[in-house]
């Protein structure tokens, strides 16, 4: 069972802001191979993957929150309404990173869909339509 400085270490390990030798000193440890060590403990792994699946979670919840906005902005870009292209390709690569992040890509990527997501689809499709219309 992990104690509290283990899973400190592992923490900071997972969120990738320090180096390893930074984290052991942080943590109490003597140097870095003590983090390494830990981090091949299989109770290490487990809280590794508690700590993935939870960021994979927020960061669904993210995306599910801000999903209408994504929508449109992303109908934006395809239909070519592209005011600045610096800004375009910033949002598309800070959807990429954060998809990546949460590990999902386009092979591990599943849209589950519920009457909540009917709902928002069935806005998008009427958004289109309405478009359309105008270019007619």
């Amino acid at each position: 069972m992990l104690n509290e400085r283990e899973m400190k270490a592992i923490q900071l390990y997972y969120q990738g802001g320090m180096t390893v030798e930074e984290i052991a000193h942080e943590c109490g440890y003597k140097n870095r191979s003590s983090i390494y060590k830990l981090l091949k403990r299989e109770d290490a792994q487990e809280y590794i993957d508690l700590l993935a699946q939870e960021s994979l979670k927020e960061a669904l919840r993210t995306l599910r929150i801000n999903s209408r906005d994504l929508s449109k902005i992303i109908v934006d870009i395809a239909r070519g309404n592209i005011k600045n292209t610096k800004t375009v390709y910033a949002q598309l690569n800070a959807l990429t990173n954060a998809l990546e992040k949460a590990g999902l890509n386009q092979k591990t990527l599943v849209i589950e869909e519920s009457k909540n997501d009917d709902q928002e689809y069935n806005e998008l499709m009427d958004m289109l339509k309405k478009e359309e219309g105008k270019e007619e």
